[in-house]
C-alpha cells in the first residue's frame, strides 16, 4: 500500500480519536485502547510504508539497469 494512503488513514484514525475523547472522557479504557489504536496506526505507516518504499526503490534499480544493458 503506498504511504499517502496509510498517512491517511492513520491521520483519520488520529482525527476520530480526538473528536471522540471528549464524548467518553469518563470511561477510561476507551483513552487507553484509543491510545493504543493510534499509536499502532502509525507505527504501521512506518513499517508498511517503508517496505513498500524499498520495493519501490528496488524495481526502479532493476529496470534502470535493464536499460544499460539493452
Amino acid at each position: 500500500m503506498e504511504r499517502r494512503h496509510l498517512i491517511f488513514i492513520a491521520l483519520v484514525i488520529s482525527i476520530l480519536y480526538g473528536v471522540l475523547v471528549p464524548v467518553f472522557r469518563d470511561t477510561q479504557a476507551f483513552v487507553a485502547v484509543g491510545a493504543a489504536v493510534v499509536a499502532i496506526a502509525w507505527v504501521a505507516v512506518g513499517l508498511l510504508a517503508k517496505r513498500s518504499d524499498e520495493r519501490c526503490e528496488r524495481r526502479r534499480n532493476r529496470d534502470r539497469n535493464r536499460d544499460r544493458i539493452a
